[in-house]
């Protein structure tokens, strides 16, 4: 099997939400985008980072003994000689300090999914690739999910495809299903949102659907005041009729703020959360488009 690594941050089980049946997510660490309200802050680098909680610090120093570039002080960390090398957060006891992402080789990802076998041979279930961005780690993906498949497992990519047409063959190629995201239809609105134009998006969710013929869940995040408008959700739900696709508008939530602070970063502007009613409305219009249309998933 495959020796080639890459920066993996987590690897959930049971979720139910990223393909068909019960599966496991992989998510790796490396995004070419900066959505203003990314989720997963700590998957931008594709370097490991280090989780800093100052209410679980017991002020005992380790942290600061343990450092190797005198980066770590306690509750305090200088982001810019700290290496990610995880010193710090193997000796915190207090789980005050918590290393982000770690390489892992294609064989230990495998061995850590197939653990649930069961539980996706009774769903229909599988392994998923998330992010960050797989098609940062392409060669690496590409093993990955021939070894799921050659172990029988349904293999589902989730991506923002903003990538070189090579990265998107060699991922794609291999996967039994495609969760495209699209951020906004406007491209100056996406690269603004982003900073990245769509077109390239665009262009690969099409490549995918009809040249590699995979299907396609088209997925938009729902962020108030920034994309949710009937017009951009109106033009969502044309390109997925377009590709014969359904359309799952993810609402917007503030898991990301909480990880901004314990990485260091400032939180940006304040965004309010959608209510129910206004992601019926969207949900509604975007289905009197011809389309299948969800909220979530």
């Amino acid at each position: 099997m495959s020796a080639l690594t890459a920066p993996v941050f987590e690897i959930q089980s049971f979720c139910i939400h990223d393909g068909p049946g019960i599966r496991s997510v992989v998510f790796l660490k490396g995004c070419p985008l900066r959505c203003l309200w990314c989720a997963n802050p700590e998957s931008q680098s594709a370097r490991p980072e280090v989780f800093v909680y100052p209410e679980k610090c017991v002020g005992c120093g380790i942290c600061t003994a343990a450092c190797p570039t005198g980066a770590a002080n306690l509750a305090k960390t200088d982001r810019e000689r700290c290496t990610g090398c995880g010193a710090c957060a193997r000796a915190c006891q207090a789980g005050a300090r918590v290393l982000s992402g770690r390489d892992m080789t294609v064989a230990e990802v495998l061995r850590k999914v197939e653990g649930d076998r069961l539980f996706y041979e009774e769903s229909g279930g599988g392994i998923t690739l998330s992010g960050g961005e797989p098609l940062t780690h392409p060669e690496f993906c590409a093993a990955l999910l021939d070894a799921a498949r050659e172990a029988g497992l349904h293999t589902a990519v989730e991506s923002c495809v903003f990538a070189s047409r090579e990265a998107v063959d060699a991922v794609f190629s291999r996967a039994d299903l495609a969760l495209t995201d699209v951020k906004h239809m406007d491209s100056a609105a996406h690269e603004r949102l982003t900073g990245v134009p769509n077109e390239t998006i665009l262009d690969n969710i099409r490549h995918i659907r009809f040249e590699l013929g995979v299907p396609v869940v088209l997925r938009m995040p729902t962020v108030p005041g920034l994309n949710d408008s009937e017009e951009n959700v109106a033009a969502a739900a044309d390109f997925a009729k377009s590709l014969g696709a359904p359309l799952c508008l993810l609402p917007y939530h503030r898991l990301g703020l909480g990880k901004l602070d314990a990485l260091g970063r400032p939180r940006g502007e304040d965004i309010p959360l959608p209510d129910d009613a206004r992601m019926e409305s969207l949900r509604a219009l975007a289905e009197s488009r011809g389309i299948e249309c969800r909220i979530g998933g």
